[in-house]
């Protein structure tokens, strides 16, 4: 169920609080996919069939060969432009992730 505080806030809200996978503002499934994604791009290697069968809970296999084929373009594409220096070191946007 979700909290009174998540149906207040936007997606900016949502991204806001990314650093803490733990905040109320996500549901379980949003949280699976955020527990995906930073031991994916951190630690890929450490990723079990414990997490696998967690994840299974919120994800058909589909989904999550659909999230992790995102999550290797994301990272990738972010490794890419880095190494060629695509891309300024003060960039910003309005809502910074």
């Amino acid at each position: 169920m979700r909290s009174a505080r998540a149906a207040e806030l936007g997606i900016e809200d949502k991204i806001e609080a990314t650093w803490d996978i733990d905040d109320p503002i996500f549901t379980e499934r949003e949280r699976a996919a955020l527990e995906m994604a930073t031991l994916f791009t951190e630690d890929y290697r450490s990723i079990t069939d414990e997490h696998l069968e967690r994840w299974k809970q919120h994800f058909t296999d589909e989904e999550l060969i659909e999230l992790g084929t995102f999550m290797a373009l994301a990272d990738g594409f972010g490794k890419l432009v880095e190494f060629f220096g695509l891309g300024d070191a003060d960039q910003s946007c309005q809502v910074e992730i």
